[in-house]
């Protein structure tokens, strides 16, 4: 089976201490136990805004989308940090082009690399300044975009920002007072540590474990509860 994540650096896995820590790996790894092997495959860089991610599609082979059966997308935090000193400045009509720009970057994405059989797995995108309203402000606006592509694009929806929301001390990497003015070009806060990987491969694995016990109740087929471990932590809402 091909499992392939797109997104950026967060999907890259920046400031992760391993490769092997970075939350992709983590569901490799677990998808792993109960196939025969799991291929991964990452389309994503540091700084990629969703404008970045859908150019570099370009470049990935068509049997690639053929082959995967399972797909994850992460981006659009890199499309905020671009816009920030508009932001900053109150400039609501910026918020709206980043917002609707997404959507439809995010639209063409998941247009380009959908194939009959694929799962996608888009998750909404945590805000590292919650404690800053305008940082709060354009995520909400951003995650909207993510939601509507979700549901128009039957996509199964991982509610991120929600996972970190109060837990942003303890998931991201140089976490200090959360607001805007703490954002620096060289050592931002705003990665997920290892803790936060763990935490994001997680929901993941918990958000595929549900979609595949709907899907076989849906049949009538037993469902199979081996499949991945249960977590305390589950996520009720899929596309």
């Amino acid at each position: 089976m091909l499992y392939v994540a797109l997104g950026d650096s967060i999907t890259h896995g920046y400031e992760s201490t391993a490769d092997s820590k970075r939350f992709v790996a983590r569901i490799q790894r677990e998808l792993s136990r109960n196939r025969r092997r799991v291929s991964l495959h990452v389309q994503a860089r540091p700084g990629w805004t969703s404008k970045h991610l859908l150019r570099s599609l370009k470049s990935v082979p068509d049997c690639v989308w053929e082959e995967a059966k399972v797909i994850t997308i992460l981006v659009g935090g890199n499309d905020i940090i671009w816009a920030l000193p508009w932001l900053i400045q109150g400039n609501s009509a910026a918020s709206m082009r980043v917002a609707e720009k997404l959507r439809v970057n995010l639209t063409d994405i998941v247009r380009t690399v959908k194939r009959p059989g694929s799962e996608i797995y888009i998750g909404t995108i945590y805000n590292p300044f919650p404690n800053s309203l305008v940082a709060e402000e354009c995520t909400s606006l951003i995650n909207k975009s993510i939601r509507l592509v979700a549901r128009r694009e039957n996509l199964i929806l991982l509610d991120l920002h929600k996972l970190f929301f109060k837990a942003e001390d303890k998931y991201i990497k140089g976490y200090r007072r959360g607001v805007v003015s703490d954002f620096k070009w060289k050592g931002n806060p705003i990665h997920p540590n290892d803790a936060g990987h763990a935490a994001i491969a997680k929901a993941w694995l918990n958000a595929y474990r549900a979609y595949h016990n709907n899907q076989k109740q849906k049949t009538g087929a037993p469902s199979n509860r081996r499949t991945l471990p249960t977590h305390r932590r589950r996520v009720r809402r899929l596309g």
